[in-house]
């Protein structure tokens, strides 16, 4: 009998526990075991599969759900009863309103007609559910995460906003979640239900079994998101106010403003016109937030930008409809002409190091120091002296070749045409210097010719002297060069040389023979043309020093009156008169180039923030004239006042842009918060730049004069908003009255360069004030290097 009653017992526990067993609870029992365990390996189940399973609860099969009778349910419009919220009802599971990223939000259901006090504790209420567990994650997702947060500076186990999150060990029943039109969802239930307390209860333990984050963690982690923006207004508005005050503007996403008609509602994040002075910036934060912000792709607020977000600009609180709508209407560009022009300077500053090397790097002068063959047929110690680039880049004589502001290749310079005319005066009366034994010859004056070891042959004087119209030449000879002996071009009537040697041809072809017996004709020549420095300073000497002084040696040449240094020494397209420089497209073409590699990224740094920011509101074609024209006018005022320095790079066009912000402030003065402090931040940034220009070798020139232009350009250019019909004329006469101004100022510069050259020698205290006596030293016009 035991045996027997022992073996039913031992058969009904087998039966229960595969599901086999006739007792319908220990069958509903495992029935919700295996729903459970599909539910979470393939997700919720279908209503209708609930429902033709006949289960006695078709929302939750907890263990404790068959403890309870179903609910009474009554259709809402039944007897004209009011729909009414009750927290302790015995309905229905929680509707799931949201999903995000696996959790769910439970929501309080709508009873009608009476309330169940004895819902609140059962399962079927929704309260004593713990959320859904979240899918673990993959290993190549934890690695990117890991990555990410190295980048940010965060570890990983701080969460995005510095908050410790809950863990919990237990799993979520929450597999049978499934929505339903039952019962409508537009009712506020927030009156009924304890955030806090609700949250806090749902899941506070801590485990190290399962690393998913508790629903109460994440909602704590949305609320300080939600904290943390409203903290983003630059203590001056709150979210709510401003969207009272209609100052969330519709920045759209992108480059192109919508199509007119389309109704565009104003979402923007408050972070995009305000910024934030309070809360601590998380590790990481510093660089890559500001990096985000360079290169977000929203719509420029007018007014702000990337400047009024640093100086902590805002907004007023109270706005004229007229004005915002005017600012909503502004369209957004995309900065094409910032690309290109950045571009364009990487890629001749590369090329231009590449072929002409590195300077000497410094802010003094490199001196080198050699012996060198020069014309006498000995050996001598030169030395070169030659300025120092602190940029990193290629030399002075390098820079003019490219294509520096440099003006005596814009015009014909009074003290540089001078100095070759008393050049040209001395070789005049220069003769053919011939050493005794015939080995050597050199053009040269008496005073340089030796007596004892050499003859100087001068007409009329030697017996070697043509004749001309039945009289003797005055002027001569010339080292390998007569009349009497050029076949090409040949000194026959009525184009005869002139007697006046320095108008002499070169003579490219002469007539055969070894013996001429004219001895500045048979010797061997040491000496030619030699073209050395920036001033047009022309020496006959040897190809070894020519060579050593880094000049320009003219191999077909035999006297200096037959080149053109200048023209050698500036380089780019000849001049079409050799003797007038007519290079005035140095004006723009400077703009392009630069000193050095640091220069580069230095205009690259600035083109990639401001500039780029200003034409993303004004557009490729408006900024565009602003930066050409503003850096013509500073390179033009630089050559009037520094004349021979080489100055290369968009330093007067970069000023101009600076000018476009103090325009946008003057524009938007009406709508700013404290635009005085504003005006006083920006004042005191461009001051400080130009106190910077009192450093050698920093043109402060180009820097006042292009900020000048690029003012009243930018009073003519740049889109603005009016405050009303009159303020609108006003702003239109501001216009014509800006470009007539500017147009005046280029006119009187163009005079000032071409027609009367100014000469100020205190004007040089503007760019560079003398500490000491060597800090502004320069180049000198009178100085020859040797």
């Amino acid at each position: 009998m035991t045996f027997s009653a022992s073996w039913d017992e031992l058969d009904r526990g087998t039966a229960d526990w595969f599901g086999v067993s006739k007792d319908s609870d220990a069958t509903q029992r495992w029935q919700r075991k295996s729903l459970r365990h599909c539910s979470l390996r393939y997700g919720k189940l279908k209503p209708q599969v609930i429902r033709e399973m006949d289960l006695s609860s078709q929302d939750n099969l907890s263990m404790t759900s068959t403890e309870t009778p179903p609910p009474l349910y009554v259709p809402p419009a039944q007897h004209g009863m009011q729909k009414i919220v009750d927290p302790l009802a015995r309905g229905r599971a929680f509707r799931m309103v949201e999903e995000v990223d696996g959790f769910s939000v439970p929501q309080t259901p709508i009873t009608p007609g009476a309330a169940s006090l004895c819902s609140f504790t059962s399962s079927r209420s929704g309260f004593g559910r713990p959320p859904r567990r979240r899918k673990r994650q993959s290993v190549a997702k934890m690695s990117f995460r890991a990555a990410a947060a190295l980048v940010k500076g965060r570890s990983l186990r701080e969460g995005p906003h510095h908050r410790r999150t809950h863990r919990r060990s237990f799993t979520p029943a929450s597999f049978l979640e499934e929505d339903t039109v039952d019962f409508p969802d537009e009712l506020d239930t927030s009156f009924f239900t304890r955030d806090g307390l609700m949250h806090e209860e749902l899941s506070t333990y801590a485990d190290e079994v399962f690393e998913t984050a508790s629903e109460a963690a994440i909602k704590e982690a949305e609320d300080g998101r939600g904290a943390e923006e409203s903290e983003l207004t630059g203590s001056a508005l709150d979210k709510s106010e401003l969207e009272r005050s209609h100052l969330m503007m519709p920045l759209e996403r992108g480059w192109r403003k919508g199509k007119e008609g389309v109704l565009v509602q104003p979402k923007v994040r408050l972070r995009q016109e305000v910024v934030s002075l309070s809360g601590q910036q998380r590790r990481g934060q510093r660089i890559a937030v500001p990096v985000q912000k360079l290169f977000a792709r929203e719509k420029r607020p007018y007014g702000l930008g990337m400047v009024g977000r640093l100086t902590n600009r805002t907004y007023r609180k109270r706005i004229d409809s007229y004005v915002k709508r005017q600012i909503e209407d502004m369209d957004d560009h995309r900065p094409f002409f910032t690309y290109w022009i950045t571009f364009v300077h990487l890629l001749i500053t590369v090329l231009s190091v590449c072929i002409y090397g590195i300077a000497p790097v410094g802010f003094s002068q490199h001196e080198t120091v050699d012996s060198v063959l020069r014309n006498k047929g000995v050996y001598e110690n030169v030395k070169f002296v030659q300025q120092e680039n602190f940029w990193v880049g290629p030399s002075s004589e390098a820079l003019i070749h490219l294509g520096a502001k440099f003006s005596p290749c814009m015009r014909r310079d009074g003290q540089v045409h001078e100095l070759m005319q008393e050049k040209r005066e001395e070789e005049r009366h220069s003769g053919c210097c011939v050493r005794n034994d015939r080995s050597g010859c050199l053009q040269t004056s008496q005073e340089e010719c030796s007596s004892t070891l050499a003859v100087w042959i001068k007409w009329p004087n030697n017996p070697s002297v043509p004749v001309l119209d039945g009289k003797l030449r005055q002027y001569g000879s010339v080292c390998h060069q007569d009349p009497r002996i050029c076949l090409e071009p040949a000194s026959v009537s009525p184009h005869e040389w002139p007697d006046d040697i320095t108008k002499w041809p070169i003579c490219t072809r002469y007539s055969t023979g070894n013996h001429t017996n004219l001895p500045h004709i048979d010797c061997a020549i040491t000496g030619r043309p030699c073209c050395i420095g920036t001033k047009g300073r022309c020496e006959i000497t040897s190809r070894e020093y020519c060579d050593f002084m880094k000049g320009y040696f003219h191999e077909e040449a035999t006297l200096c009156s037959q080149v053109h240094c200048m023209d050698d020494v500036c380089g780019l397209l000849p001049f079409l008169n050799p003797e007038v420089p007519d290079q005035f497209y140095r004006l723009w073409l400077s703009l392009f180039l630069h000193a050095g590699i640091l220069h580069c990224l230095v205009s690259v740094l600035f083109q990639m923030t401001i500039l780029r920011d200003l034409e993303k509101l004004a557009g490729w074609l408006r900024i565009s004239i602003i930066y050409i024209l503003s850096g013509i006018t500073g390179n033009l005022a630089s050559a009037i006042f520094l004349p021979y320095r080489a100055e290369v790079g968009p330093a007067g066009s970069q000023f101009g842009i600076l000018a476009c912000l103090f325009v946008e402030l003057f524009q938007s003065w009406q709508i700013l918060a404290r635009p005085w402090r504003a005006f006083a931040k920006l004042l005191c940034v461009v001051l400080f730049l130009f106190a910077f220009g009192l450093l050698p070798w920093i043109d402060n020139f180009a820097h006042v004069c292009g900020f000048a232009s690029g003012l009243f350009l930018s009073f003519a250019f740049l889109p603005y908003i009016s405050f009303g019909r009159a303020d609108m004329y006003r702003k239109r006469c501001q216009i014509l009255a800006s470009l007539a101004v500017f147009l005046g100022l280029l006119a009187g510069l163009l005079v000032l360069f071409y027609v009367y050259p100014l000469k100020c020698e205190w004007c040089e205290l503007l760019t560079c004030i003398p500490l000491t006596d060597k800090f502004c030293e320069k180049y000198d016009l009178n100085a020859h290097l040797h």
